[in-house]
């Protein structure tokens, strides 16, 4: 997708998948409350106090998930090319550095970040560019941190559905598990654990449980890819 439709849709960015994720009974922000779990429960995993970690959303958008994991880092970053997004986002996240530029290079120098994360971005890189975009993610993240993607999973009916029915996601591509496997591999990943969640589109202990139980199962709406960059193991056992 072009910025400036990104840039269009940063005002609305809520609205504009509300209108079609309300066929399943739920407001994004439960959505984005999900993965703000996902991400502080990655955290936590590391295995370092959190206040040291520096983190790094890649393709941050207006920053929504920004207000439930800043106080669970030490520092946090957003980016995005689309600069209406991210003005939004500094409005509304003071405790954020946000940067915007055109698509290219990650404007950070190499080794800068404990992890990198994008959440449901890549399947509007165009597919000529997906080597280059994880290099990049890698690139910006120090030996044995992490690169972590969650994406919708191409495999799940109901997220076919809303791909193929939400104008923001009009030229998606949805990416294998296997295929972002590879592509971590080839950006210098040591090891790629994917985990499948949103079984079912509840709150609760229960459901986050039956997520756990479920992860392996290549049904949940979406699924995580957590990449270790280089040798030392910062991965909890699968």
């Amino acid at each position: 997708m072009p910025v400036q439709e990104f840039d269009q849709y940063a005002r609305n960015y809520s609205k504009d998948i509300e209108e079609t994720l309300g066929v399943f009974g739920k407001n994004h922000d439960f959505y984005v409350r999900h993965k703000a779990d996902i991400l502080n429960d990655l955290f936590r995993s590391l295995g370092r106090d959190r206040r040291g970690i520096k983190v790094l959303d890649v393709g941050c958008g207006v920053g929504l998930v920004h207000p439930l994991i800043v106080g669970s880092v030490g520092e946090l970053h957003g980016y995005d090319v689309s600069e209406d997004s991210i003005d939004v986002a500094r409005r509304d996240n003071p405790g954020v550095s946000y940067t915007a530029t055109p698509p290219g290079p990650l404007p950070y120098d190499d080794h800068s970040f404990d992890c990198a994360y994008a959440i449901c971005v890549l399947h509007h890189v165009p597919l000529s560019e997906w080597a280059f975009f994880t290099r990049e993610m890698a690139r910006v993240v120090k030996p044995g941190g992490v690169v972590v993607f969650i994406e919708h999973n191409p495999y799940n009916p109901a997220t076919r559905w809303v791909v193929n029915n939400c104008p923001i996601d009009k030229d998606a591509v949805l990416v294998k598990p296997a295929r972002l496997g590879e592509l971590m591999a080839g950006a210098g990943a040591s090891r790629t654990d994917i985990s499948y969640v949103m079984f079912a589109p509840f709150e609760g202990r229960a459901f986050r449980r039956l997520d756990d139980m479920l992860s392996r199962v290549p049904l949940g709406a979406q699924y995580v890819s957590v990449s270790q960059i280089g040798s030392a193991s910062t991965l909890p056992a699968s």
